[in-house]
């Protein structure tokens, strides 16, 4: 098992348009890229983890050779400004394994996308990071500057033993980074924590909302975007935002959405270069009022 498990299609869902993956390179080109860790230093050698050795050498993948490390699920790690991901399995003398993954991208803000989106788990304190989750005995997984890492158990381990390896990598890293600026644009009523997904492109968010496909909204590497979930009562709803370049594209979008037959879509509007749009899970919701409150109206 690896990370690439948090990217699953839905029934009826499909793999995006092949544009789509043109604009993914865009995403892992031209970006500033911040302080980084030295490659080979990042994880833990065998035995830094009392009762843990490595396996095997660690291994480095780039965007050249992700897809054999993850055949089939890599363009949803180029999505997001992947750089390159250091990898390695443990075993335990208990006779436990972990798997342990490293990715780096381009800005903080995308390690932060593949982070979020998790409303699984409980909030754990790990070093210098700037959130971790943790499932007991089976995952951990944290952001901390322009870095995600994921530590899976292969069969079940000690929560002690995963907080030890993530508290291992994590001063090896580089600290610092912050959230995406559009998630502040998301009201706090009813907002279900931790159920923030940021993403460029389509993509990434099919697996919890199906915008049907075809790019509807005109997404690419220059948009931000996120989708939370929200609740109130029995009511159950999706908001999404997107941050366009300039109104005329998220005015193109609204009209996208609007006329493009989606499933549970309940309304859409602009404000400037800001879209939002409204999907309706369960009830009769509040979504649109809310939706003006995000658009700032």
């Amino acid at each position: 098992m690896t990370s690439v498990d948090i990217f699953k299609s839905s029934k009826n869902r499909r793999i995006l348009f092949p544009a789509a993956l043109a604009v993914c390179a865009a995403l892992s080109a031209g970006c500033s890229p911040s302080a980084s860790a030295r490659p080979g230093n990042i994880l833990p050698g065998s035995n830094a983890i009392a009762g843990w050795s490595a396996a095997a050498k660690a291994q480095t993948y780039n965007r050249e050779t992700l897809f054999d490390y993850i055949n089939g699920s890599s363009e949803y790690f180029f999505t997001y400004t992947f750089e390159e991901v250091e990898v390695c399995r443990y075993a335990g003398e208990g006779g436990g394994s972990l798997n342990a993954e490293v990715w780096r991208l381009a800005v903080a803000e995308d390690a932060f996308g593949l982070f979020s989106g998790r409303t699984g788990g409980e909030a754990v304190a790990v070093g210098g990071a700037n959130e971790a989750i943790l499932e007991p005995g089976s995952r951990l997984v944290f952001w901390q500057e322009r870095y995600y890492v994921s530590l899976t158990a292969i069969e079940a381990m000690t929560d002690t033993d995963l907080r030890l390896f993530a508290e291992f990598i994590s001063k090896a890293l580089p600290t610092g980074g912050g959230k995406p600026e559009i998630l502040g644009r998301l009201p706090a009523d009813g907002l279900i924590p931790g159920s923030e997904k940021f993403f460029h492109l389509e993509l990434a968010i099919q697996d919890r909302l199906w915008l049907g496909g075809e790019n509807l909204l005109g997404l690419g590497a220059d948009t931000d975007a996120v989708a939370a979930r929200y609740r109130s009562g029995a009511a159950e709803w999706q908001l999404l935002l997107v941050q366009y370049p300039d109104a005329a594209r998220a005015e193109a979008g609204v009209q996208g959405v609007r006329n493009g037959g989606l499933e549970d879509f309940i309304a859409a509007d602009a404000n400037g270069p800001l879209l939002g749009a409204a999907f309706g899970l369960t009830g009769d919701t509040p979504a649109a009022a809310m939706l003006s409150q995000a658009l700032g109206r």
